[in-house]
């Protein structure tokens, strides 16, 4: 399965804070480092971002680099014809971007996956490494 996903840096006033289905990824704001990679899958990005979920990635990252800013990416996903994003596609695309690249402040997902043997995701736009292509084997 070939999947696309168009990442785009937000600014404040951007529609894309209120996305529900899609992937977004905290990027450090000065290198081109993705710290962090997750799904909203049924909450918003800019309430993945405020949530008390995220104390303990923001005491890492304030202990880590010295400040808390980051600057946040929305992923589109874009499937093929006939193709519909699930749940469980959608985690399954975040899983394989967190083995993948191993984003320092992703701890708890980097330990264990369940695989979908041929998921190819291509990440576009504003992604900010070389690698583009990522295939699950």
């Amino acid at each position: 399965m070939n999947v696309r996903v168009d990442w785009l840096a937000l600014l404040d006033d951007d529609e894309e804070w209120h996305w529900t289905a899609c992937l977004y990824a905290y990027q450090h704001p000065t290198q081109r480092t993705i710290l962090y990679i997750g799904k909203t899958d049924g909450t918003t990005v800019r309430s993945r971002l405020y949530g008390r979920h995220k104390n303990e990635f923001f005491r890492w990252l304030k202990q880590r680099y010295g400040s808390t800013r980051i600057r946040v990416l929305q992923g589109e996903v874009l499937l093929g014809h006939g193709q519909r994003l699930s749940r469980e596609l959608l985690n399954d695309i975040e899983s394989l971007l967190i083995n993948q690249l191993k984003p320092l402040g992703n701890i708890a997902a980097t330990r264990t996956r369940i695989s979908r043997p041929g998921l190819r995701v291509r990440c576009t736009r504003d992604w900010p490494y070389d690698t583009k292509v990522y295939v699950d084997e």
